[in-house]
């Protein structure tokens, strides 16, 4: 994808318009670079800004054990003492972690960074990146590099991030002068200082060597559209975030999301499918039963539950030709007898009334009620514990048993 870099002056756009920008192809291989009005800007996919110097701030800061780069707040509250106006009305980014635990942090007012976004959005460019030209400038060991572009330059320090100035005539600038004075009296002079500028510029080697007392040279020319971005800390994070790049932590996992999406929907289709499958049988059974208990019983009017009325239909017709039927005694007896076991309880009184057998036992088994009651539900047969009484041979238990759940 093309990637359109546009330089932004501080002017831009409440007093200019024009501005330098920059293409490049998807390799990232300078295809064309000019000076035009927005309508002439060519297409990109990709847009990116270049923010002059003077519109960021870069200040050292030692963040606190941790405290998140991307936890905007507490690094805002780590560089409040350096700032002019509210910490909240600033946007800061926090850089990597130098090996001597220091942290560039920049800064850049929200207003500001709202007015670029809001601009070119309505010319149809939604910015993706946005960086400081101060962090373009060539760095090399213990040299200093300073940029003159016109009127103004910046200064790139290889232990702090740098500084923008003002550029008056060919004299060494005041911002540089006070800042070797600082380093001098640190004990940390640079070796010499790089200036990259036109051939044109307003700048005088000798003037500035002996304003400095430092080696100056002119190291070429300010070459930005030439210089690499891709380590340039990006100021469009947090809020200020484009949508997509919100949402770039979860790329890594979105084979696997896509995967497990599909899982997902596959299996409920197919338990949806089977679903439907079995309330197809279901009525399907229903049906059949209601058909058989008709045939069966042509003279019931009203059929609710065909399984329960069929079941109390089927005891009176088994009496009426003379055979047991499940919940008369013989069969209830049968059953409790079987579960219970002759050796692990001793009958101690036994009733019977209307299909519900009624009977006392002494076991020495605790748990032997709770198997009982297993055992002949499994057979459809209801346990009700009616009174339990500890004695001294063992526990004496009244049970209610009868037929069906």
């Amino acid at each position: 994808m093309s990637t359109l870099r546009l330089r932004i002056d501080n002017d831009w756009p409440a007093h200019v318009t024009q501005c330098e920008w920059a293409l490049y192809d998807i390799n990232g291989r300078l295809v064309e670079r000019g000076e035009s009005e927005p309508q002439h800007w060519p297409p990109a996919e990709n847009c990116e800004l270049m923010l002059s110097a003077d519109q960021c701030l870069a200040l050292e800061a030692e963040l606190p054990k941790g405290v998140r780069r991307d936890d905007a707040k507490l690094v805002g509250y780590a560089v409040e003492e350096h700032l002019v106006g509210d910490v909240q009305n600033e946007h800061v980014v926090a850089g990597e972690r130098s090996v001597e635990g220091r942290t560039v942090v920049w800064v850049i007012a929200k207003a500001r960074l709202n007015a670029l976004i809001t601009a070119l959005r309505q010319l149809g460019r939604t910015p993706r990146r946005a960086y400081s030209e101060l962090e373009l400038a060539p760095l090399a060991g213990e040299t200093w590099s300073a940029c003159i572009h016109g009127a103004k330059g910046f200064a790139r320090l290889p232990t702090r991030a740098g500084f923008p100035f003002e550029v008056a005539g060919r004299e060494a600038p005041a911002e540089i002068v006070l800042a070797i004075q600082a380093a001098r009296a640190a004990g940390d002079l640079p070796r010499e200082i790089a200036v990259y500028c036109a051939q044109d510029a307003a700048f005088d080697a000798a003037a500035w060597h002996a304003a400095l007392g430092v080696g100056v040279r002119r190291a070429g020319d300010y070459a930005w559209h030439s210089w690499s971005a891709r380590e340039a800390v990006n100021l469009l994070a947090g809020e200020f975030a484009p949508p997509r790049a919100r949402y770039a932590a979860w790329a890594p996992f979105k084979p696997a999301l896509i995967t497990a999406a599909v899982t997902l929907g596959v299996y409920t289709v197919f338990s949806l499918g089977q679903w439907m499958w079995l309330d197809h049988r279901a009525n399907q059974l229903r049906t059949q039963t209601v058909e058989t208990f008709r045939a069966a019983f042509p003279q019931v009017p009203t059929i609710v539950d065909p399984v329960l009325q069929m079941q109390r239909l089927y005891e009176p017709l088994m009496r009426e030709r003379g055979r047991v039927g499940e919940s008369d005694f013989l069969p209830l007896l049968a059953a409790v007898s079987e579960a219970l076991g002759i050796s692990t309880a001793d009958y101690r009184s036994m009733a019977y009334e209307e299909g519900r057998l009624e009977f006392t036992v002494r076991h020495k088994d605790s748990r032997a009620p709770d198997r009982l009651r297993e055992t002949l539900a499994r057979r459809g047969l209801r346990l009700t514990i009616q009174d339990t009484r500890q004695t001294r041979s063992g526990t004496e238990t009244t049970f209610s048993v009868r037929f069906g759940t």
